[in-house]
């Protein structure tokens, strides 16, 4: 039970595949003040184009970070997901993100990792300044692309059969830390 928001000034870092997948799999809202594919995949799904509702048991999908309302939801989120990419703009946008939210929990999602030293790279960056954020990655896969497509979780896409589990295997593996941050009230990423 948390109220996730999904958040990034930099667009093109999969924060929609990951907040729907996320909503879905963990029987939440999706909110977003952005327009989407979602909102015709997911029947919890609701578009604010104004001022943003606070819910509970909620994911918000923060896409443009243009809503002045935003920032409210922000702070009163349990957890905030920062999805990063191997770009210097990414990285750079992401610090200042997490300068301007750092009272929060943040966890950075280094995301569309083409290798382990793509993501060691953007860690060590992230970790400079900020050497306590927890921190995972995923690599670059279509699993939560296809998911959102197909209208199913990331799980529920894994699941379907033997030739997605051996497809996404590895992939599904990475999500699944994230899912289990949920589940675990954190404990995984102490542990890890």
């Amino acid at each position: 039970m948390a109220i996730i928001s999904i958040a990034s000034t930099k667009g093109g870092v999969g924060k929609t595949s990951l907040a729907f997948s996320l909503a879905k799999d963990l029987g939440y809202r999706y909110a977003t003040n952005d327009m989407s594919v979602v909102l015709t995949k997911y029947k919890n799904a609701r578009y604010y184009p104004n001022k943003i509702p606070l819910y509970p048991d909620t994911v918000y999908d923060f896409g443009g970070f243009e809503n002045p309302h935003a920032d409210e939801i922000l702070r009163q989120s349990d957890i905030i997901l920062l999805p990063t990419t191997n770009d210097l703009n990414s990285i750079m946008k992401s610090l200042i993100f997490i300068k301007a939210f750092r009272e929060k929990t943040i966890l950075v999602f280094a995301n569309m990792i083409d290798n382990s030293n793509d993501a060691a790279m953007i860690r060590e960056k992230i970790h400079e300044h900020f050497p306590n954020l927890a921190f995972t990655y995923l690599r670059r896969t279509k699993l939560l692309k296809n998911a959102l497509e197909s209208g199913m979780s990331a799980t529920e896409l894994f699941e379907s059969n033997n030739h997605t589990q051996h497809l996404y295997k590895q992939a599904y593996a990475e999500y699944n830390k994230i899912l289990k941050l949920f589940a675990t009230d954190g404990e995984y990423f102490q542990r890890n």
